[in-house]
């Protein structure tokens, strides 16, 4: 069993290509990407310790004169004060079975998608809850430094996700199933598959604690190792001032 000191350096190196990371204050840590200012998990705080009312205070004015209209801060343990942010827990959860015995679609092929590709999946399905502009940006800025993943039917992009080896590790993140072709095991060919071509990385996710993929992730065999705690507000009007 990997211990949560490893993936969670796998998952700075990860950061480390997309954002720059620098001291704020005593217990806060800040990372920013300049080529997507308005990715919540490429711009964030990072705390080492609970932080100080005064602290909060000035990462959100930070925030604010950077234009931003978002804040989040995330640590390896829960706030005692969270500031009236809407906390979340992400769970790193590491395969621990042969994927072999899976139920999957042996129909699915796999390639590397196109870029333009993962737009058009991306801008059906979060176009509407993040925007187009975002969610095209998005794709572009990580399918520059990342191995993207496509799962086909019929020669038609059904399902993809993006991986990040590190330190004999693979990280599996970003999947999406098109609405039109869930329930056919097309998820699990898909993390078979990137199984089967890191045969010598242990694989590991990350999943929301309170949603369904998580019990899914369970059932198929992976066990939590880590947790991060996240705390956010995407509307700035809505935090205190101290």
């Amino acid at each position: 069993m990997m211990s949560a000191e490893t993936t969670r350096t796998a998952d700075e190196k990860m950061i480390r290509l997309f954002s720059e990371k620098k001291k704020f204050s005593e217990n806060l840590f800040k990372w920013e990407d300049a080529c997507l200012p308005d990715k919540y998990d490429h711009n964030f705080f990072e705390y080492i310790g609970q932080p100080t009312r005064e602290e909060f205070q000035r990462a959100v004015d930070y925030q604010r004169n950077r234009g931003d209209s978002f804040i989040k801060l995330e640590g390896t343990f829960p706030l005692s004060d969270s500031f009236g942010l809407d906390p979340e827990i992400t769970v790193t959860m590491e395969l621990s079975v042969d994927t072999k015995a899976w139920r999957k679609n042996t129909d699915v092929r796999f390639r590397t998608p196109a870029p333009e590709e993962m737009e058009e999946i991306e801008v059906k399905h979060f176009g509407l809850l993040y925007g187009e502009s975002f969610a095209r940006r998005n794709v572009r800025r990580l399918y520059e430094k990342l191995r993207y993943h496509g799962a086909y039917l019929d020669g038609n992009l059904v399902a993809a996700c993006y991986s990040f080896s590190a330190d004999g590790m693979t990280a599996i993140d970003g999947l999406i199933v098109d609405e039109d072709h869930r329930h056919q095991y097309i998820a699990t060919a898909l993390i078979a598959h990137i199984a089967e071509i890191n045969p010598d990385s242990i694989l590991f996710l990350h999943a929301d604690e309170t949603d369904t993929p998580k019990d899914m992730y369970n059932k198929l065999g992976f066990r939590i190792v880590d947790r991060m705690y996240e705390y956010s507000c995407t509307d700035l009007k809505e935090v205190k001032s101290f």
